[in-house]
């Protein structure tokens, strides 16, 4: 009987390894062609062209999350109707989607007065064109996710990230500027809707229920509510810069933070976005939530903490390879930045947890604690500019960090040792190889011979001493990396 019991868990364990190791996949090859991307249109465009399309996706991320009310996730997490359940989430995404590209046309106006960048009421209204296709590919994407089938789609869209590079540099060479990035992102977006459709091939059918359709939209109002917040605090400091400082401003800080996105938070993403329908299979069971709950911490930060301080200390010489003169104001913000991500990711399981558990109001009153903080610590620190801004930042973060997982400890039920004890050796393993990176790079000059001798160097100095702070967690993480090449 035991067995039996088990069988279902052990699937589940397989299939999120496997998933986690496409999407990881996946990430290498497309962001690998971003981070190429990226230093190619730095050299074609300005820092205030970067800025003005920064202010087109702070809003296009706002509509964005009201795009289909939440439906995808709730069909993410149900279990029961699912034929209901899809037709309901179809024609409540297509709805939505086409209220909220009227609504993006009428506001564009009132967003470029905002920001003072009259450019971006036709970049906006043109970019907008993204939410009606966002509404019609909700359902396959969200089946997609449910089953676990990250390979059928995260393959294609590596070649999707290859048109979509070679649309953004053809026409920025060809002196299109900001609308290159415009174009582009509006084919990737409709490469986007029709893999999902190619592979699922679902059709909606009559079956309907309107009590269905309540619960889609009673889960879904508490996860558009908790995006929305969410989006207003990952984006705060990106709105306060671009309003206070102006567009070569966030031109800057949209560079600084492009590289630890890049490396770190595209990492996370990935590995969340496998995370959120594998705890919705735990939901009932407290013992296997939590044993999960540390699975995915350990792993996060022995990846993010690393990370974040090598891109910290390796920043000035990433800049001196890859950038003109013309990007240095970025490097001081790119430090900071890296370390931010690196302290945050602590925070982004106990976000899936309580989604996962159907209680995305815990982030609603979270998110409504916090926000009046972070307005007020970033608005005060842009008085010195991005640094001060990026500094604020990381205060910010530490302080977050001890609050989540307070919470987060009172809801599943654990000691707060036991996450110390996790957290632990890869603080100890992160901080051995900071000092190796530091004392190497400071030798070196800021060049590719000072970005990889110090790069390579830390990564055997962080693997050596995780293996003596930790044992159990170097083997863990090296057997999950085998586990998963395995299943090539």
């Amino acid at each position: 009987m035991a067995a039996e019991l088990n069988e279902p868990s052990e699937g589940i364990g397989k299939r999120a390894v496997r998933g986690t190791f496409w999407s990881f996949l996946s990430f290498l090859s497309t962001k690998a062609l971003t981070f190429i991307t990226t230093i190619v249109l730095a050299r074609l465009l300005a820092p205030a062209e970067f800025g003005i399309i920064a202010y087109c996706t702070l809003a296009i991320g706002f509509f964005d999350l009201l795009n289909n009310v939440g439906v995808g996730h709730a069909l993410i997490a149900r279990r029961d109707r699912l034929e209901e359940a899809q037709n309901a989430a179809f024609f409540i995404s297509i709805g939505s989607s086409i209220v909220l590209y009227a609504g993006a046309w009428v506001l564009a106006p009132l967003i470029a007065d905002f920001f003072n960048e009259p450019r971006v009421v036709p970049l906006l209204r043109v970019l907008a064109l993204g939410l009606l296709l966002v509404g019609v590919g909700t359902v396959p994407m969200a089946m997609l996710q449910r089953d676990l089938r990250f390979k059928a789609y995260l393959l294609p869209g590596i070649a999707r990230n290859i048109i979509k590079a070679g649309v953004a540099i053809g026409m920025a060479w060809q002196g299109f500027g900001v609308w290159s990035l415009v174009v582009a992102e509006l084919i990737n977006k409709v490469l986007e809707v029709i893999i999902p459709w190619a592979i699922v091939r679902w059709f909606p059918s009559r079956a309907f229920d309107y009590r269905v359709v309540r619960e889609m939209l009673g889960f879904g109002v508490n996860i558009v509510a908790v995006g929305l917040l969410g989006t207003l605090m990952v984006n705060i400091d990106y709105i306060i810069v671009g309003r206070v400082l102006g567009g070569v401003a966030l031109g800057y800080y949209t560079i600084a933070y492009r590289i630890p996105e890049l490396f770190i938070r595209s990492v996370l993403d990935t590995v969340m976005m496998v995370a959120f329908p594998v705890l919705s299979h735990m939901q009932a069971d407290p013992q296997k939530l939590a044993t999960a709950y540390f699975g995915y911490l350990r792993y996060l930060a022995v990846f993010a903490f690393p990370a974040g301080v090598g891109i910290a200390l390796l920043a000035p010489a990433f800049f001196g390879t890859f950038y003109t003169e013309e990007w240095q104001p970025a490097v001081v913000p790119m430090q900071l930045i890296a370390l931010e991500i690196s302290i945050a990711s602590v925070a982004y399981i106990p976000g899936i947890v309580y989604k996962s558990i159907n209680r995305p109001d815990i982030l609603t009153k979270l998110t409504l604690l916090k926000l009046p903080v972070v307005v007020a610590v970033l608005w005060v620190a842009s008085g010195w500019g991005i640094n001060g801004v990026a500094a604020g930042m990381v205060a910010l973060s530490l302080a977050s960090m001890v609050l989540d997982s307070i919470v987060v400890q009172r809801v599943i039920g654990f000691r707060f040792a036991d996450m110390l004890h996790v957290l632990a050796p890869i603080v100890a393993a992160t901080l051995m190889m900071a000092l190796a990176v530091a004392s190497v790079a400071a030798m070196l000059p800021a060049n590719l011979v000072g970005l990889i001798v110090p790069a390579l160097l830390g990564g055997v100095v962080y693997g050596a001493a995780l293996a003596f702070f930790s044992r159990e967690t170097f083997v863990e993480a090296t057997t999950a990396v085998r586990a998963a090449l395995a299943r090539l």
